[in-house]
């Protein structure tokens, strides 16, 4: 079993070594593995964000016609309801955080635009919008 050269501690020592690295290796994957899965994830919500913006800046063309208007706010709920499957899809905590709906008065965004229907769903994007921030903040609580 032992060759010439090596003695009963050479392997015990070199059996210790791998032992070891086995160890560190056990305890490092995880950790990894989980940072890798919040960077991809936070991919995923940095671009609802960046189509999020784009609507918000978006919203002079809703202060033309009643199509136009209606065009925006579909728009923004449609963004809104596959920002939230998306997020229910890879994690059910982020999916809540975003819908999420604190009780505050109603602001009326009268710089924005002068339709109310458009100045509420205008709110609700920034209210959503604020919320995916959060999330980007705190990827690892969420993710």
């Amino acid at each position: 079993m032992f060759s010439e050269g090596a003695r009963l501690i050479d392997w015990a020592i070199l059996i210790v070594d791998f032992l070891v690295l086995a160890v560190i290796l056990w305890l490092d994957a995880p950790e990894r593995f989980h940072k890798r899965k919040v960077r991809k994830r936070l991919v995923i919500v940095q671009r609802m964000m960046l189509d999020g913006h784009n609507l918000r800046n978006s919203v002079d063309g809703a202060n033309g016609n009643d199509e136009a208007a209606s065009t925006w706010i579909a728009s923004v709920q449609k963004w809104i309801d596959t920002s939230y499957q998306t997020l229910a899809d890879t994690s059910m905590p982020a999916a809540l955080a975003f819908i999420h709906r604190q009780v505050i008065p109603d602001i009326y965004f009268g710089g924005v635009t002068n339709r109310p229907d458009v100045s509420r769903q205008f709110q609700e994007l920034l209210l959503r919008l604020e919320n995916l921030r959060n999330i980007m903040e705190k990827a690892d609580v969420y993710f």
